[in-house]
């Protein structure tokens, strides 16, 4: 049978030794976790920047859009002038002026609505970028909340440990392993814990 005082002070260092790789592994999860949050905020900042110049790309392209219809309207108006001139119109009053008058009003709504559409797809390209940008907030956030628990857990575990040191030791003493104690003699049985079941 094994020295009672080699298994009390086995059963203290495995305790000490649990509470010191669990207080180990509760830091790594919760560094670990901090930098899993850490990419995820990076890519959702990496979104916002796509969205930003999603949305100046789509004004550029709107602005665009709207002077080469621009041009495209000037030649139509040009053209119906030109033709109504060769009818023989008096291109500056009547029915042809109305004519051209039309001609502008439709033009101008579909430039606007050129504007528009561009303007709408820009405005959502950057709701979208606030979106991502709060994002990463969040995972930023969750991360340092990670890493805190992470602390406290590996905080617990220590205490846990010295607490069950501290208690493994008071019985041992109490029983007389490590001399002193109150106990009646060495120990002669343990418990599945290691608590004292017998004495000799």
């Amino acid at each position: 049978m094994a020295d009672p005082i080699t298994l009390a002070s086995l059963s203290l260092a495995s305790s000490a030794a649990g509470g010191g790789l669990s207080a180990v592994g509760a830091l790594g999860e919760g560094k670990s976790s901090k930098a899993m949050y850490g990419y995820q905020a990076q890519v959702a900042r990496i979104n916002a920047d796509i969205d930003r110049q999603n949305s100046e790309w789509e004004l550029t392209k709107g602005e665009t859009e709207s002077r080469q219809f621009g041009m495209k309207e000037g030649q139509q108006f040009a053209a119906i002038r030109s033709g109504q001139a060769a009818s023989g119109l008096d291109v500056n009053s009547g029915s042809a002026l109305d004519v051209q008058g039309s001609q502008r009003k439709v033009a101008q709504m579909d430039d606007a609505t050129i504007r528009s559409n561009a303007a709408k797809t820009a405005y959502d390209y950057t709701v979208k970028a606030t979106m991502d940008e709060d994002q990463a907030k969040l995972y930023t956030a969750a991360g340092d909340n990670a890493e805190k628990a992470g602390y406290l857990k590996a905080a617990g575990s220590i205490l846990g440990s010295v607490s069950s040191v501290s208690s493994k030791w008071l019985q041992a003493s109490q029983a007389g392993i490590f001399g002193g104690g109150s106990g009646t003699g060495p120990i002669k049985l343990f418990g599945p814990d290691q608590t004292v079941t017998g004495y000799a």
